[in-house]
């Protein structure tokens, strides 16, 4: 039986009660968790070291003081069920699916989740981020595209996932009313119609030449 120290244990505790019960998984900051436990930051590193060296957890360090710290409660130290790997996976792959199928319906988006985006998809999918979520950033995101798009302010579409990362955070603001979102998503189809016939306009005057630079917006 192993012996942790009074800290450690503490640690272990935050851990399992705040992780996701699906993965036992956890992104936190050693400063944010220090405040919480009334802990140095240095203790709670000191802490997390020892978990580690005993076996009780996996550790991904920040890459700097901006990035929090992904820790994972390996199996047998993990308080509850952890689903199965195979259906965890299928579960993923649905997940990428319907994202996918987000992406391609919009004219605005020229990549349904390349290859490289599918690394992004992997970390929303363990942080449980739920479908809705992504499918109102994705229109809240594409919505105001076409509004720069029409106004000219935009010189090119949306090239990856990625570009909703920030949109993805803010559409989880409490302070959003509901019926927000029955808004959006009508308005959605209003601007891509009106883009997709400005750009058919223009197509009439001008052949734009294939594969263009992409702007610095949509890198």
């Amino acid at each position: 039986m192993l012996s942790l120290s009074d800290g450690a244990f503490r640690v272990y505790v935050y851990i399992c009660l705040n992780a996701s019960r699906k993965t036992g998984r956890i992104s936190l900051s050693y400063s944010a968790l220090a405040q919480t436990l009334g802990r140095s930051r240095r203790s709670i590193a000191s802490h997390m070291d020892e978990l580690r060296k005993l076996g009780i957890c996996h550790i991904d360090p920040a890459v700097n003081q901006h990035h929090c710290t992904e820790i994972e409660i390996c199996d047998c130290y993990w308080p509850y069920m952890k689903p199965d790997r195979a259906v965890e996976a299928s579960e993923f792959q649905s997940y990428l699916k319907q994202i996918k199928k987000f992406l391609a319906k919009r004219s605005c988006i020229r990549s349904a989740a390349a290859a490289a985006d599918e690394e992004f998809v992997a970390d929303l999918f363990a942080r449980q981020v739920s479908i809705q979520q992504i499918e109102r950033a994705i229109a809240l995101g594409c919505c105001r595209k076409y509004v720069s798009l029409l106004n000219g302010t935009s010189s090119g579409p949306i090239f990856s996932l990625v570009y909703f990362r920030d949109i993805i955070e803010e559409v989880c603001d409490p302070e959003i009313p509901t019926g927000y979102w029955n808004y959006i998503m009508p308005e959605l189809e209003h601007l891509e119609e009106k883009w997709i016939a400005q750009s058919k306009g223009s197509a009439d005057a001008t052949i734009a030449p294939p594969n263009g630079p992409k702007s610095e917006e949509t890198r």
